[in-house]
């Protein structure tokens, strides 16, 4: 795959960021700053992560400068919608090839309480389903704190496999045939995540008239 054909432009119309879904994702925007910064300042929620920027001014400029790699198909920065509200973030980065398959990274994951049933496992979903089914790509790479236990247990239940570890990390593979036996044994929750749900505030503004 050409990088020029993973163009910012085409990523709407993919069935991830259907805002029609009950979850789905949407390209973060520099007025996400606020949010993301809140999420990645949470000591519970981003222990296992990179420091967040020190004020909310410094995480907007990083997503300025962020949208320049989002326009040219380097990465992808998400907010995670659920039920009509913002619920967290995921990102798609770092995209090479890796024993001659194209490959993605995906990380900043953070998901804020309260915990709803299934979203995390729909949004690993969504990210895989994004990857593997609408843009092409063949295989997925991340890495994964030691510590977070959760996490770790969660992908070796998806398939993933870890390739290598150090002091810190473990280090992940996961194939498209990962993907696609994930996707079968979570069939329920991809359909409860992913069905399309009316919009109240629609139907509200249309009463309004």
């Amino acid at each position: 795959m050409r990088r020029q054909d993973m163009v910012v432009d085409r990523l709407d119309k993919m069935p991830p960021l259907d805002t029609r879904r009950r979850s789905y994702l949407r390209l973060a925007e520099p007025s996400d700053g606020p949010l993301i910064h809140r999420l990645r300042s949470d000591p519970k929620l981003s222990r296992f992560l990179n420091a967040p920027p020190t004020t909310v001014q410094q995480q907007i400029a990083w997503l300025t400068r962020y949208k320049e790699d989002e326009a040219t198909g380097q990465q992808y920065y998400f907010i995670l919608v659920s039920d009509f509200k913002d619920r967290g973030t995921v990102r798609m980065y770092d995209f090479r090839t890796i024993d001659d398959k194209l490959s993605f990274c995906w990380g900043s994951w953070i998901i804020e309480p309260p915990p709803i049933v299934g979203l995390a496992t729909y949004s690993a979903l969504a990210i895989y389903e994004l990857g593997f089914d609408n843009l092409g790509f063949e295989h997925a790479h991340f890495d994964v704190r030691r510590a977070n236990s959760s996490v770790v247990a969660f992908h070796l239940r998806a398939g993933a496999e870890i390739v290598r570890e150090d002091n810190q990390d473990y280090y992940f593979h996961f194939t498209r045939e990962a993907y696609h036996r994930f996707r079968t044994a979570q069939a329920g929750t991809y359909d409860r995540h992913a069905t399309i749900t009316p919009n109240p505030n629609e139907g509200l503004a249309q009463t309004d008239r």
